[in-house]
């Protein structure tokens, strides 16, 4: 077991064989420690927001934690997993400030007041990516930070630290079945990827992805989806993201072949926000009407007039996707009325 100090900026934690492990990455005032397994991690009572850096494949991976300080005698909270979209998650794209955009900023505030704990997770900065743009859009770049099979692993890094805090009693500081993920745009894909049921993959799968006519396999740095969480996320919103995966997920989700040939299916209810005038609109409804079809939860609003990027608007309808949004995971994640 090891405790987070109040005065703790970052804390390392490093995912290898299976086991989590814990090491301090301190403050002027703190010496640095040797690297432990741990079980748990304790969180003192108020402790404020804090970066832990989640390691994958031996690249940190920088998590901003949120924690709400007006929230009763709670013994443990609902949490929500945040993935940024292509603009990344830093104020001038600068991870060394610590400081979030506006953006998220305004949804941890949201997050505290309604007593969430907010993860957000920065998939770029450790992989020296500051924006999805040039070489990063195309493969092979891309498979670096792939929405499809790299981010949902930072995701699922990001539950399993959530569900391993601890408060100062020792008991869950986060419901580990209570937990939701929300994601904008590139971050939006890397949602629905995330909250793929894995269990709907034929055995004679071969995952691969087409860009530009060329199909690239596992050989060319494909990779196959991590097998679904025993305690998964409960719910997931999708705000503006694509839903085609260069052909990850089999036939193209608007042909002919969609029902039969495209094996996406989601293993959590998941709520989407799509905008009216945004070029990636269609695949997704797509998407949303054969999951349907199929049987899948999932719900839609359409956001008529809305273009790419409205959670950034002053707008009406911004307001009203981010009440939606509260009301799903007010649900979803079992909070109070």
């Amino acid at each position: 077991m090891k405790t987070i100090s109040k005065s703790l900026h970052k804390i390392n934690l490093l995912l290898a064989c299976g086991l989590l492990f814990l090491s301090y990455s301190c403050s002027e005032d703190k010496d640095f420690l040797d690297l432990v397994e741990i079980d748990e991690i304790v969180i003192p009572k108020g402790t404020k927001d804090t970066i832990v850096h989640v390691v994958l494949d031996h690249v940190k991976v920088p998590v901003y934690l949120s924690i709400p300080q007006e929230c009763g005698n709670s013994p443990s909270l609902p949490a929500v997993v945040v993935l940024h979209g292509s603009d990344g998650m830093w104020t001038n794209h600068d991870p060394n400030t610590g400081t979030m955009s506006g953006q998220f900023n305004e949804w941890r505030e949201l997050f505290d007041e309604h007593c969430i704990i907010g993860a957000f997770v920065d998939s770029y900065s450790g992989r020296g990516v500051l924006t999805r743009t040039g070489k990063w859009t195309t493969a092979p770049d891309n498979f670096k930070i792939s929405s499809q099979f790299v981010r949902p692993r930072d995701a699922n890094a990001a539950l399993k630290l959530l569900q391993k805090l601890k408060n100062s009693t020792g008991r869950n500081f986060v419901r580990p079945s209570d937990i939701g993920i929300l994601g904008f745009s590139d971050g939006a894909t890397a949602v629905a990827s995330t909250l793929y049921d894995t269990g709907a993959t034929p055995n004679d799968w071969a995952w691969t992805q087409t860009f530009n006519g060329k199909k690239y396999d596992e050989s060319s740095g494909v990779l196959a989806p991590e097998p679904r969480p025993n305690i998964g996320f409960a719910a997931g919103v999708f705000y503006y993201g694509g839903s085609g995966g260069y052909d990850y997920w089999g036939s193209a989700i608007c042909g002919p072949n969609a029902m039969g040939g495209n094996i996406y299916r989601v293993y959590a209810p998941m709520l989407y926000h799509v905008a009216g005038t945004d070029e990636l609109t269609e695949n997704t409804l797509c998407m949303f009407n054969i999951l349907k079809q199929k049987g899948d939860s999932v719900e839609l609003n359409l956001y008529e007039g809305a273009g790419h990027g409205f959670d950034f608007d002053d707008s009406n309808q911004s307001a009203l996707a981010r009440e939606r949004t509260m009301t799903w995971f007010k649900e979803k994640l079992h909070m109070e009325k």
